[in-house]
């Protein structure tokens, strides 16, 4: 009988090497030995540039387009094996494969498409969240796994490495379920009162028809409350951000040991986000401002960095109020204190033509070069490449 060495020598010898990689990649292919499969198709993407097919010492004498176009064939070869491994079950070596391609979309995928169990779950949640694969969805398991101070504690040590849609993602997720958890344990309380309960059932609906009751029922974690208001000042979504409102209005009903102060700008934890929350919610705008405005003034940037200043501008700008976010910018931020990332760039905020002028001439004003470039190249587009 013809051993497959055997074959595979008589194939290379009859038809060559080409034909002698798709032997290999068939017989990889059909025994499932991916790893394998990904040396064979390197050796294809090389042989096929007219490289030598297995690498060696010697750097291989190659431009800057065959360069891209081998690095583009191994990319490839690195998807397809990747690919193969989770749909074979082996996520850990498939991630492997799949990191180094970038493809979020692709990647977040796969790692859905896998059944959770509580053998794979470590595995699964460190390579969604911890690795970046695909934070959203990942924190959502870490969450149903291991519950909601681990959520908290993996949010403030590792969404910062994340861009802004995944922390937004991982925010969305920490939020919606302490906000369930919250309902489900106050409808249990109102049921064993015979309260009322409203349809549809929200946190403001059970807050506005169990007022005596609500207020001082502790049905859930004081700090985690705080926790999760806090984080939730990233999110857009109106949606989300009405649940967080509620969040802190029930906080804001606990009895003051279970109050915990926040930091600046935030000190009064509940109050201060209500009216935070409510001015994104289109409720006492100028309340709002005029109350961070204060606090902004109070506390000395030197004490507590530019924490205040920066979180006005933050409001202002999310309300709208692009003119007067500017003028705080120019008169007590830039040029004064080193920004902390919680206020959006200057070019960001100057939206129109008059503010754009305004943030410019403030530029020229300090004779900064770079800040005024930055400003006037704001708008250009770049040519497209043909």
């Amino acid at each position: 009988m013809t051993t497959s060495f055997e074959q595979l020598q008589q194939i290379v010898d009859e038809k060559g090497i080409e034909a002698g990689l798709d032997y290999l990649e068939q017989s990889t292919r059909r025994k499932r030995e991916y790893p394998q499969l990904f040396e064979v198709l390197k050796m294809r993407v090389r042989w096929g540039m007219g490289l030598p097919i297995l690498y060696s010492q010697t750097p291989d004498d190659i431009d800057e387009d065959q360069q891209r176009k081998l690095e583009d064939g191994l990319l490839a070869a690195c998807r397809e094996v990747g690919t193969l491994l989770f749909k074979n079950g082996d996520f850990v070596q498939g991630w492997a494969y799949l990191q180094p391609v970038g493809d979020k979309e692709l990647s977040e995928k796969l790692i859905r498409s896998v059944e959770v169990n509580d053998e794979n779950a470590d595995a699964l949640i460190d390579i969604a969240v911890s690795q970046g694969a695909a934070p959203g969805y990942g924190f959502k398991l870490l969450l149903n796994q291991f519950g909601t101070c681990n959520g908290i504690t993996t949010f403030d040590t590792q969404a910062a490495m994340f861009d802004t849609e995944s922390q937004r993602a991982m925010a969305t997720e920490l939020l919606c379920h302490l906000y369930d958890q919250l309902v489900e344990n106050l409808v249990a309380v109102v049921k064993e009162s015979d309260g009322e309960l409203a349809d549809p059932l929200t946190l403001g609906s059970i807050l506005d028809q169990n007022k005596e009751l609500s207020q001082g029922s502790y049905v859930i974690d004081a700090t985690h409350l705080a926790s999760v208001v806090r984080i939730g000042r990233i999110l857009e979504d109106e949606s989300h951000l009405r649940q967080a409102y509620d969040l802190a209005r029930y906080g804001s009903y606990l009895p003051d040991d279970f109050q915990y102060p926040g930091q600046v700008p935030f000190e009064d934890t509940y109050v201060d986000h209500l009216k935070f929350y409510g001015a994104l919610l289109g409720r006492d705008v100028d309340d709002a401002i005029a109350h961070f405005g204060a606090k902004m003034k109070m506390h000395d940037p030197l004490q507590h960095g530019s924490v205040a200043i920066e979180s006005a501008i933050d409001l202002l700008v999310r309300v709208g109020r692009h003119d007067e976010a500017i003028d705080v910018m120019t008169q007590e931020l830039l040029g004064q204190h080193a920004p902390i990332g919680i206020a959006p760039m200057p070019t960001d905020v100057a939206k129109t033509a008059a503010q754009k002028r305004k943030l410019m001439a403030f530029y020229r004003s300090q004779d900064d070069l770079l800040g005024f470039g930055q400003c006037l190249f704001s708008s250009s587009q770049p040519k497209s490449k043909k």
